[in-house]
């Protein structure tokens, strides 16, 4: 996330860190001591990216001796793609492994059937006469919900 994009307040990154306060949280990890934030997947431009980086916290966890793997969730993403199907699950994979390092990543949402029903149900909600249609049959095409 280029740095220049939060200088008019974006949300974003602030957003991220609940998230990932919240998941940490409920997995019983102690706040910053068995977790962290980082960034992946920044451009190859000379303006400042937002960090730490991945592969710059992979190094930094190697250093202490105490660290036997990382856990990466791509918590920005919902879909697997370039910049995580690349940058984490062979970049940065191939860089933990070659300091000692278990490499894991958390399962990306892609089409999920129960997320893809809540988000349809959501839809749903705010769009006039689309819960009559879909009683009416819509519902019924090959896949479930339209």
């Amino acid at each position: 996330l280029p740095e220049r994009l939060l200088s008019g307040g974006d949300p974003y990154p602030d957003q991220l860190h609940q998230s990932a306060t919240a998941v940490a949280g409920a997995a019983g990890l102690a706040a910053w001591g068995d977790w962290g934030l980082a960034w992946q997947s920044a451009g190859r431009t000379p303006e400042p990216w937002r960090g730490p980086d991945v592969l710059a916290v992979i190094d930094q966890l190697a250093a202490t001796g105490r660290c036997d793997g990382v856990v990466v969730c791509p918590q920005g993403f919902t879909a697997d793609h370039l910049e995580v199907l690349y940058d984490l699950d062979i970049e940065a994979r191939r860089h933990a492994e070659s300091l000692g390092l278990w490499f894991g990543r958390t399962r990306s949402v892609n089409d999920d059937p129960g997320v893809m029903a809540a988000l349809a149900g959501l839809v749903r909600g705010h769009v006039p006469g689309a819960v009559a249609a879909d009683q009416a049959g819509a519902g019924d095409q090959a896949g479930g919900t339209p």
